[in-house]
């Protein structure tokens, strides 16, 4: 299996960077060999760019340093050169079931890898506490990320949590009427540029409630209407496989939270698991 590549990580957030980061990407992409033997006083002189863009930059792709970084091109320059590298490709309609399976799986891989490299603990604890704390928890997605979004519904209310969800936005724009700042409003949005979820957001900023936002990397509105943010990785669009790795990445996010959740509520959460099991475990019986 491939892990975090790199280069191809830089290649999708160009359109992020800012003037200065561009530089700076550009030359890494070009030169990947040259810049592992460079200092970063050496690279801000080869790329016209200044030693603190590249730190910046280092941590826009989610590297906490230069070392970091090169390590990183050490790596993405090994995979180019290995095998496993052209199964991480786009599908194609001449593809086999067999190559087909090979590239779903090693791309859900990467992605799972890229979010590791991106994702923020310390957002993943605010959320935490925002969730524990919460009176009512309401939540909310579009298409796939509405998937996502039941899922952590039904995780929430296994806790006892007053979680509501809606798949029609009018409900759901509704409920939103009702938020306060006691509330916390959950949103997946791979975009970040939903219409109807930047219209749910704006209401619930207006009411003052607490909206964590589970999105991809990059710049968005949703972003900046968010209190908490929970990032995972921007993958390739082919045939829809961004969308299906995305799904896979939030509804890894998802369960950490759910277990963190679970580990902050302390050693009672288990009656409430075992209780919710065993009701839905005896209806399927009495069905039967």
């Amino acid at each position: 299996m491939t892990e975090f590549q790199v280069l191809k990580h830089i290649k999708s957030q160009m359109e992020s960077f800012t003037p200065s980061e561009i530089a700076v990407a550009q030359y890494v992409l070009e030169f990947p060999e040259k810049v592992m033997e460079m200092t970063t006083k050496q690279l801000s002189q080869s790329c016209g760019s200044s030693e603190a863009a590249i730190i910046r930059f280092c941590k826009r792709i989610g590297i906490n340093s230069f070392s970091g970084l090169k390590i990183e091109l050490a790596k993405s320059t090994n995979i180019e050169e290995t095998k496993s590298h052209d199964i991480n490709t786009l599908l194609s309609f001449e593809d086999n079931l067999e190559t087909v399976f090979n590239k779903v799986l090693v791309n859900t891989y990467q992605a799972i890898k890229n979010t590791e490299k991106l994702f923020s603990i310390d957002e993943l604890g605010r959320a935490v506490n925002a969730f524990h704390e919460a009176e009512r928890v309401y939540l909310y997605g579009v298409g796939g990320s509405a998937v996502v979004a039941e899922d952590f519904t039904q995780k929430l209310l296994r806790l006892n949590y007053l979680a509501f969800q809606a798949s029609d936005i009018h409900i759901q724009m509704m409920m939103a009427a009702n938020l306060t700042e006691r509330d916390v409003l959950f949103v997946v949005s791979t975009s970040g540029q939903t219409k109807e979820i930047l219209k749910l957001m704006n209401v619930a900023e207006e009411k003052g409630a607490t909206i964590v936002l589970l999105t991809q990397h990059g710049k968005s509105p949703a972003r900046k209407l968010a209190d908490i943010v929970l990032t995972i990785s921007e993958e390739e669009h082919n045939i829809r496989i961004g969308t299906m790795t995305a799904r896979i990445a939030q509804l890894v996010v998802i369960d950490a939270l759910f277990v963190a959740l679970c580990m902050k509520k302390g050693h009672g959460v288990y009656e409430q698991i075992i209780h919710t099991h065993e009701v839905v475990q005896r209806m399927k019986e009495e069905e039967e």
